[in-house]
C-alpha cells in the first residue's frame, strides 16, 4: 500500500539510529555527536515523500514540522499535507512520535504513530512501533513493525537489520504481512550507504510483491546532511477510494534531500521526489523546520 509508509514505518526509524555515534571513522566534531536517528533509512512498505525527515543525519533531540505538496497526473487529484515528528534519544533508548495529516485521491486522513528503539549493547538493538489511522481509505487502519539489528566489523562499520510488519487496511479483510532486511555500510568521510528489501504478501488473493531501495547519506559536518534515495519493484495494491483500488503493478521512485542547521537550535530542509507507476506519477517537494534541544 503506497500510503502505508508515509509516516516512515515508525519501527524502522531507528534502524540506523545513532549512526555517527557508532562511526569510528568520523573524526573531529562528528565523532562527538550525541546519539541520533538517521531516519531516512526506512524499511517501511514503500517510503513516500514524507519519509525523509528534516532532522535525519543531524544530532540531538528535535521537534520538526513539515509541509508537502505533490502534483499527480491523470486526474487522480494532487497530494498535500503536513506532519510533525518528535524524537528523543537517551543513552540506550530512543523514542519517536509522529502525526500526519494527508490529502490524497481527493480524500483526507490523519495518522498517529509511536516507536521505541533499545540498544542492548554496542552491537545489538531492536525497535518496535505502531501506527493508527482514522479509518480513511488512503491510510492504514493499523500498522505494527518489529526489527532487530546488529553492528559488525572491527569499527562496527557494517549494520545488518531484519524484521517484519503487519498493515491492516480500512477495508474489511484486506491486510499485508511483510519481511524486511537491510545492510548498511558506514564508509569513511561521513558517507553512509544502505540497500534494503521487502517481500510482501497481501490478503485476500495471496498477492506477492517485493521492493528494493538504495540510500546514500553524506554528512560533511554536524550542521549539514545530503541524501539520495532510489527504489523500485512491485506493489500488491493501492487504495484510491472505498470502491476503487489498483492491484499487482510495478513502480519506481527517487528523492533528493538537503538538511541544514542554520543555528544551534534550528534547522531547515528541502526535499524533492518523483514516483511513477502505470496509472499515475507524483512529483513534488517537502519543506520543513526543526527545533533542537
Amino acid at each position: 500500500m503506497q500510503s502505508a509508509a508515509i509516516l516512515t514505518g515508525l519501527a524502522a526509524l531507528g534502524t540506523t539510529s545513532r549512526c555517527l555515534a557508532q562511526w569510528p571513522a568520523v573524526t573531529g566534531v562528528l565523532r562527538r555527536l550525541r546519539p541520533m536517528a538517521c531516519a531516512a533509512l526506512c524499511l517501511g512498505s514503500r517510503p513516500a515523500y514524507a519519509q525523509a525527515p528534516l532532522a535525519g543525519g543531524l544530532p540531538g533531540s528535535w521537534l520538526e514540522v513539515n509541509g508537502f505538496s505533490q502534483r499527480v497526473t491523470n486526474q487522480y487529484g494532487d497530494w498535500s499535507g503536513a506532519y510533525a515528528r518528535v524524537v528523543s534519544p537517551r543513552s540506550q533508548d530512543t523514542y519517536y512520535g509522529d502525526l500526519l495529516v494527508l490529502r490524497a485521491f481527493r480524500s483526507q486522513g490523519t495518522q498517529l504513530g509511536v516507536a521505541h528503539r533499545h540498544d542492548w549493547n554496542s552491537h545489538l538493538f531492536h525497535v518496535v512501533g505502531v501506527n493508527v489511522g482514522d479509518g480513511t481509505p488512503i491510510l492504514p487502519r493499523f500498522r505494527s513493525d518489529a526489527q532487530v539489528g546488529a553492528r559488525l566489523g572491527r569499527r562496527k562499520q557494517w549494520q545488518l537489520t531484519t524484521g517484519g510488519s503487519y498493515v491492516k487496511a480500512p477495508l474489511d479483510g484486506l491486510y499485508d504481512v511483510a519481511a524486511t532486511g537491510a545492510i548498511a555500510w558506514f564508509a569513511p568521510r561521513a558517507v553512509l550507504f544502505e540497500v534494503s528489501g521487502r517481500y510482501n504478501i497481501s490478503t485476500p488473493g495471496d498477492i506477492r510483491s517485493h521492493r528494493i531501495q538504495g540510500v546514500s547519506i553524506f554528512t560533511p559536518s554536524a550542521r549539514r546532511s545530503f541524501s539520495v534515495r532510489v527504489g523500485g519493484g512491485s506493489e500488491g495494491w493501492q487504495i484510491i477510494s472505498a470502491s476503487t483500488s489498483f492491484r499487482r503493478f510495478h513502480s519506481t521512485e527517487m528523492a533528493l534531500a538537503w538538511r541544514e542547521k542554520v543555528t544551534p537550535a534550528w534547522a531547515l530542509s528541502l526535499q524533492g521526489e518523483r514516483y511513477e507507476n502505470p496509472f499515475f506519477s507524483r512529483t513534488g517537494v517537502t519543506l520543513g523546520v526543526a527545533r533542537y534541544w
